[in-house]
């Protein structure tokens, strides 16, 4: 019975150098193929998300952005918070909620909507709760409740016009 432990062991050390250039091969043939391809996943989405560079994003086709331009548009952009409304037709089972900016040409213009906010809010409600479900959800339809909503803002404006509106957040439920 003492041979049989010897030869167990015997067994076990010859077995232990013919799997190690086997799992060598096995990790070259297969581990380094997989890990290349996770580094260039995770260089594809670094570079989608993370590498946009916000000075050449195009404000309109063919026109960008400069620095100075960013500079000036944003200290007069109005700022209208989590607007929420219920569209027309869906008898208060859905709603809207956005969040507008409104660009203004002067800063004369910026402090006059500032002591409007409750007048341009009102106009806000109205033409967005007189739009249907499918109005609201249509990308094509959204330019014209931009160009609606500016115009009416405009008309509130004694000293100075909108430029252009955003939608920071537009969300239907």
């Amino acid at each position: 019975m003492a041979k049989e432990p010897a030869s167990v062991e015997a067994k076990q050390e010859a077995q232990v150098p013919v799997s190690q250039p086997f799992l060598s091969k096995k990790m070259i043939l297969i581990g380094i193929p997989v890990f290349l391809i996770q580094v260039l996943i995770l260089y594809f989405i670094l570079s989608k998300f993370v590498g946009t560079n916000s000075a050449a994003v195009p404000d309109k086709p063919g026109k960008e952005i400069t620095e100075a331009a960013t500079e000036e548009t944003s200290k007069n952009i109005f700022v209208i918070k989590d607007i929420i409304v219920n569209p027309s037709g869906t008898n208060g089972t859905r709603f809207l909620l956005t969040t507008i900016g409104v660009e203004v040409s002067t800063a004369e213009a910026m402090k006059e909507m500032e002591s409007m906010d409750i007048q341009i809010r009102d106009a806000l409600n109205s033409i967005l709760t007189s739009k249907g479900l499918v109005e609201l959800s249509d990308v094509q339809q959204r330019e014209k409740l931009r160009e609606e909503i500016g115009l009416r803002i405009s008309s509130y404006l004694k000293t100075g016009k909108t430029k252009n509106v955003y939608f920071s957040k537009f969300i239907i439920q």
